[in-house]
């Protein structure tokens, strides 16, 4: 089975100039884990991820404080404390960041052409959940884990290989 068999074919995409707040509500509106971040060419330049969002949220913040008295004969001791804040608070900072700031660069991509084994693999090895699907230096589709289960089911009873017996 091929990838252009079982992906999606009109995936959503992201601006590099999109802000984490409407990448953000982009996501969630299409109820999506993530998406490539596309030039104006339709090259893929990047992945942005919900995971992507959250590690830019910084919900702890690490704090020196001087310990009183010093616990050692001479000079001065520190301690480090890390505070929590809201998450809310933490998103308001960071929401006017663009996507291109947070993005994964280093994209694992397919071909429609490539068997799907081999996008699954790609999947396993760099514990991604979707990758993009490139043909002739631009985005096609995407393949979701959820494409492969779905064209495996659809698919099943018949032969793998269009010339199987």
């Amino acid at each position: 089975m091929k990838v252009r068999d079982v992906m999606s074919r009109e995936p959503i995409t992201l601006k590099p100039t999109a802000s984490l707040r409407e990448a953000a509500i982009t996501l969630a509106d299409e109820s999506v884990g993530g998406c490539p971040v596309v030039d104006d060419e339709g090259r893929i330049i990047g992945m942005l991820s919900e995971v992507d969002i959250l590690e830019a949220l910084k919900t702890q913040h690490k704090e020196l404080r001087m310990l009183m008295p010093p616990e050692i004969t001479f000079g001065i001791s520190f301690v480090e404390i890390i505070k929590e804040r809201e998450a809310l608070s933490a998103f308001k900072e960071v929401e006017s960041k663009v996507v291109q700031d947070v993005m994964t660069q280093d994209v694992t991509w397919v071909s429609p052409d490539d068997n799907v084994e081999k996008a699954i693999q790609a999947m396993v090895h760099h514990k991604v959940h979707r990758v993009p699907v490139v043909e002739g230096g631009k985005l096609v589709g995407i393949l979701t884990r959820g494409d492969v289960l779905r064209g495996f089911f659809r698919h099943a009873g018949q032969p793998m290989y269009r010339g199987a017996l």
